[in-house]
């Protein structure tokens, strides 16, 4: 009877922690309601116009497609935010807030070709908006599309904050799990992310969300039920979804991509080493998975048709021209290798020195997967390859461009700190039957 209560009361006290973890994000975002939308914000509502054009209201062959706002960022992110103001019976219908947006940015985006693409934009608004916006420096706007925005991320970020529970848990016990949640929850670059409108949130909760399928898919948890096949096809599906919303929510949601292929080469090479069922299952399981984001990253977004591979690639060479331009015309661009792993090291372990306790948590990681003969930990590796890419990518100071490498810092503190609980209790077991 003593221990059916201890189990409830364990239980209940899973489920309390659980509801905090996932009202933490609320505070921050509670303090900060009434803030004035920044100019940013204004941008990422003026983005859903082509959720309208995508969903709402389809029209593929609408000539906006054909503006620079269309291919400067990618489509499913701001989808994921047009929804949310669909829900609230709110809708972006005109270029009104991005015209708006590059009137105030005109001046400082390049010559020729480069502003003349931006004045399209302005060109292309109801004519009362464009005359106000450039003649009085404002716009009317509906306060009420920011605010639900805002409320989008405020979710995502919640969500965020217990897929971080739930990943540690994988390794850990659920009060070191509670603590790592936490920690995240209240890192200053994950609090400016889930309480300001743009799309650094939500493309770290869909990562996370497929880092959750690709321990699904190391762990075959398929085989735990009764119909393994109808199993492991959700979990490629809705693995192959998460992926996809998240590389198409930010390009530097990648990083997750690349884990994706390389746990993928890591299971075929173990298959044709060990001829292992589990490796063979797996390496099958990610193929499908990673077939499946590919094929939604391309279908979801009207840019791609009839020519994929270059308007993929025209995609790519735009953001990269945009970032080219804000290093030259904003101040505090990062230039040299130097300088980005310094500011990566300071924003997300606080201190060099916190930094380098990580790089001690991950070599300790792979150093204990070793030892006991098995592959690195699907979270050890994703830290490694976000360090390397946000690291070589990283243009400007912004906390918020950190996130991808402090969700895998998190998790993989908490699998250090779970190992280090783990061999302090065989040790004192050890002593205990000596003595």
């Amino acid at each position: 009877m003593n221990q059916s209560r201890r189990a409830s009361l364990q239980q209940w006290l899973k489920i309390i922690a659980v509801v905090v973890l996932f009202c933490v994000p609320f505070f921050p975002s509670y303090q900060d309601r009434s803030r004035t939308p920044s100019l940013e914000e204004i941008y990422w509502v003026g983005q859903t116009y082509y959720y309208q054009l995508t969903v709402v209201q389809p029209d593929w062959k609408h000539p906006d497609w054909d503006l620079i706002p269309a291919w400067e960022n990618q489509q499913l992110g701001r989808c994921v935010i047009g929804l949310g103001l669909q829900l609230n019976g709110l809708s972006v219908t005109n270029l009104t807030w991005l015209g708006a947006y590059y009137h105030v940015i005109y001046k400082g985006w390049g010559e020729g070709h480069e502003r003349d693409w931006r004045q399209a934009v302005i060109d292309r608004m109801p004519p009362a908006d464009r005359e106000m916006v450039e003649n009085q420096d404002r716009f009317e706007y509906n306060v009420a599309n920011v605010a639900a925005g805002r409320m989008v991320m405020l979710f995502f970020g919640s969500l965020s904050v217990l897929l971080v529970f739930f990943l540690v848990t994988f390794y850990a016990g659920e009060v070191v799990a509670f603590f790592a949640a936490l920690l995240f929850a209240l890192h200053p670059a994950v609090v400016t992310a889930y309480t300001y409108l743009g799309v650094d949130i939500l493309a770290i909760a869909f990562s996370l969300l497929t880092v959750l399928h690709y321990e699904w898919i190391r762990r075959c948890v398929w085989r735990r039920f009764r119909r393994p096949g109808l199993c492991r096809a959700v979990i490629c599906t809705t693995g192959g979804l998460s992926l996809a919303f998240a590389v198409g929510s930010k390009l530097n949601a990648t990083v997750v991509g690349f884990l994706g292929v390389a746990l993928c080469l890591i299971y075929a090479v173990a298959w044709l080493r060990r001829a292992s069922g589990n490796f063979r299952d797996s390496c099958g399981a990610m193929l499908m998975l990673l077939f499946v984001s590919l094929l939604v990253f391309v279908v979801s977004n009207p840019l791609n048709f009839p020519h994929p591979v270059s308007a993929l690639w025209k995609q790519y060479a735009t953001v990269q021209r945009v970032m080219e331009i804000q290093e030259q015309v904003l101040p505090g661009a990062l230039t040299t290798w130097g300088e980005r792993f310094s500011t990566m090291a300071t924003i997300v372990a606080f201190h060099p020195l916190g930094f380098v306790l990580m790089v001690g948590a991950f070599l300790f990681e792979v150093f204990a997967s070793w030892r006991a003969g098995k592959m690195p930990s699907v979270i050890a590796l994703w830290w490694l390859l976000a360090v390397m890419v946000v690291g070589a990518w990283l243009p400007f100071p912004r906390p918020p461009h950190l996130v991808p490498v402090i969700a895998p810092s998190v998790i993989l503190a908490g699998c250090a700190v779970g190992r280090l609980v783990q061999t302090g209790r065989s040790g004192m077991a050890l002593r205990e039957k000596l003595s």
